[in-house]
């Protein structure tokens, strides 16, 4: 038996996915269907923009609102989980290469936590970006 591996990577909103891909809106203003499970909420997004809350507290809040979705709904990790390459999606801007300071890169740690729990074999596969 043959074990499918999740390549997961993330990306900006704008990006248009290749063929083999899911691309996943996980944006609060725009996120439907599967991305809207990962989407934090409107209070944590602009309590952080205003700097009401610092990182720190935004990453706990993020984590602990995706543990209670995953309790609720294990079954939309797994969908997502189950894709060949997953590219998860939202509008901040180069923070993969500066502060980090994103969901989508808090997504990709806990889906791979959700990944090994449940035995599937998981890959990073970074930023990527729509070809010039």
């Amino acid at each position: 038996m043959h074990q499918q591996t999740c390549r997961v990577g993330t990306a900006r909103i704008d990006y248009r996915g290749e063929k083999h891909q899911t691309v996943l809106n996980t944006t609060v203003k725009s996120g439907s269907g599967l991305g809207k499970v990962f989407a934090p909420t409107w209070d944590m997004v602009m309590a952080f923009k205003r700097s009401d809350i610092d990182w720190q507290t935004y990453t706990e809040r993020y984590q602990v609102m995706m543990c209670e979705r995953y309790r609720q709904n294990g079954a939309a990790f797994l969908e997502a989980l189950s894709c060949e390459e997953l590219i998860v999606c939202c509008y901040c801007k180069d923070t993969h290469t500066t502060t980090r300071h994103c969901h989508r890169y808090l997504l990709v740690d806990m889906l791979e936590k959700v990944a090994r729990h449940h035995g599937i074999r998981f890959e990073r596969i970074g930023e990527v970006s729509n070809s010039r």
